[in-house]
């Protein structure tokens, strides 16, 4: 029973875990593509026994547990051939990024503008 519920959460882990997880759904528009790369953190334990209870006559328990963390780490900005990755782990970059964010808003709005 020990190897199979470490089996059983190993493989639900996997399933949690994936490039998508990692890598968020990219954000389209115009011309620009906004994708979120995450940090992932993962955590898990198992624990088995067995002993006699002399009321009850014997006793045996297993348990498992697991814990998954994903914490934004960076944004991957594309425009037209320019590429550029802005860390959110540095300090101050998440205020530059905030800042950025009338800019970027005003140059989507004049081009939208522009191609109509």
């Amino acid at each position: 029973m020990f190897k199979e519920d470490i089996e059983s959460l190993v493989s639900r882990l996997e399933n949690l875990l994936t490039t998508k997880t990692v890598v968020g759904e990219p954000m389209v528009h115009g011309n620009t593509t906004i994708i979120p790369i995450m940090t992932a953190a993962v955590g898990f334990g198992v624990g088995s026994g067995e002993g006699q209870d002399p009321k009850s006559g014997g006793g045996k328990g297993t348990g498992a547990g697991a814990g998954l963390k994903l914490t934004p780490s960076a944004l991957l900005i594309i425009q037209g051939d320019n590429v550029q990755v802005y860390s959110l782990n540095q300090k101050g970059n998440l205020a530059k990024l905030v800042e950025m964010i009338p800019d970027v808003v005003n140059k989507l709005k004049l081009k939208e503008n522009a191609e109509q």
